[in-house]
């Protein structure tokens, strides 16, 4: 079975399809080409019989007129005997149809001395006819004609030889189209070679460029081709593209540590005033609540910048158990769902290992457990699952709380978007943002779904 999958999948490629249009149409070139050639040399061929059966047609109707009945007789009889004429076929048949002369034994049937035959039309039969020692079968054409005094005369040729070097010429025609059409499809298989060679290196340096590494160029051949022209032209988008990504980084950065600055010291301040001040003096109060903003400032100023790193796409790739990442997240929020009242139950598989980022992955688990918690009731209940099917691995946080209504799930993904039952919940509306974005980032499928009640929110790896 597994033989029978990689012949197609040999069959189905593009190499493969490149090679069978090219030898198509290089074979149907060939096959018009040497057909016009067949058929011009058959015409050349048949004209050359006919046209010796004509002149000697003529020629004897000018001997009849000169000659006596006996001595025209004995002309054909010498005509009909000469080696020199080989393959020449004569007969002269009196008004009662008797053969008089020649070398054919009787009047072929169906051309009898009324209709067709009286107009002089051709005519092809087989006839046994003297060659040296050897008497032979062979297919002739002939023509028609009457003489003075209801005599009639066929004269024609052997036709055996013009039909067997056809018949070679329709050979030769069939081997060559053939031939061509193993040619046609090794240079298919060259061409395609070539070309799926250099489109294989752009999905490698694509791969490379999609896991974080915007150094990698194309391969550049110095044929000075199209192939070489266009790696040039992506070199230097990807080189625009790479100067654009790391400024923006570095403006991210930069804007986060002058962010964080002043964040940190406006809470010390804060912890500072709060540590001098009576827990219940009114400035306390409002110092707890600026210290408590400023913590929110800080969350959503890291949530917003692990959006971008995850929407960049330049974080770097590793292997990452994603079983044992699953567990760990599930051993860390499981306490915090039974400190709410909340059954929590969880059933993963083993061995399920992706491709990516282990800490934005983390991080978006993070994010569907803290907003199951959330949004869950006392009393309610949250599942996590992980499987691996064959096409990859399904990870699902599940939860019995209100859930997203389904025309607002696409919503909810946007940034700073949340729904007005959230509205007094602590975050920052971003928690969904981010789950998106790694999701993408690692080139996976987020599916919200109704748990009924509550929201399940899937995430499915494809398997590479």
């Amino acid at each position: 079975m597994s033989g029978n999958r990689r012949s197609l999948g040999v069959l189905a490629t593009s190499r493969f399809r490149i090679a069978i249009v090219y030898s198509i149409v290089f074979s149907l070139g060939a096959a018009l080409l040497l057909s016009i050639v067949y058929l011009a040399v058959s015409n050349v061929v048949d004209s050359g019989t006919d046209n010796l059966i004509e002149a000697e047609v003529q020629g004897l109707r000018e001997q009849y007129r000169v000659l006596s009945r006996d001595d025209f007789i004995e002309l054909i009889e010498q005509r009909s005997q000469a080696q020199d004429v080989r393959g020449a076929v004569y007969l002269l048949v009196d008004p009662q149809n008797r053969p008089v002369a020649g070398n054919v034994p009787q009047w072929p049937q169906g051309a009898d001395a009324q209709g067709a035959d009286a107009q002089g039309k051709w005519l092809e039969f087989v006839v046994s006819v003297p060659f040296g020692d050897e008497t032979r079968d062979h297919e002739m054409r002939a023509r028609r004609f009457v003489l003075p005094g209801g005599y009639r005369m066929l004269v024609g040729h052997d036709v055996q030889e013009r039909h067997n070097v056809k018949h070679l010429m329709f050979q030769g025609l069939i081997v060559a189209v053939v031939l061509t059409l193993l040619l046609g499809l090794g240079g298919g298989l060259w061409m395609g070679r070539r070309i799926l060679a250099q489109a294989g290196a752009v999905s490698a340096v694509a791969q490379q460029i999609m896991r974080g590494d915007l150094s990698q160029r194309l391969p550049v051949r110095n044929t000075d081709d199209e192939f070489d022209a266009l790696a040039r032209e992506i070199n230097g988008m990807l080189e625009k593209i790479e100067q654009l990504t790391l400024g923006m980084r570095t403006v991210l950065d930069s804007a986060a540590h002058d962010l964080r600055t002043p964040l940190n010291r406006l809470q010390s301040r804060a912890e500072s005033g709060m540590a001098a001040l009576p827990v219940s003096s009114p400035a306390h109060h409002v110092l707890e609540q600026v210290s408590v903003e400023v913590d929110r400032m800080r969350g959503t100023l890291d949530a917003l910048l692990r959006i971008a790193l995850a929407e960049t796409g330049t974080v770097a790739r590793e292997s990452v158990d994603l079983s044992e990442l699953v567990t760990s997240m599930v051993e860390l929020y499981a306490p915090v769902s039974e400190e709410r009242g909340i059954a929590f139950s969880s059933g993963i598989a083993a061995g399920a290992v992706i491709q990516g980022s282990r800490q934005l992955l983390a991080q978006a688990l993070a994010n569907l457990l803290d907003n199951a918690i959330k949004f869950t009731p006392a009393g309610g209940s949250i599942a996590v699952a992980l499987r691996v099917p064959p096409d990859g691995a399904e990870v699902s946080v599940s939860d019995n709380g209100p859930g997203i209504p389904a025309d607002k799930r696409e919503l909810v993904l946007g940034r700073r978007v949340r729904l007005d039952e959230a509205r007094n919940l602590p975050g920052s509306g971003l928690g969904l943002s981010l789950v998106a974005a790694v999701t993408k980032l690692h080139g996976a499928e987020l599916m919200l779904d109704d748990a009924s009640p509550g929201l399940n929110v899937t995430i499915k790896f494809l398997s590479a």
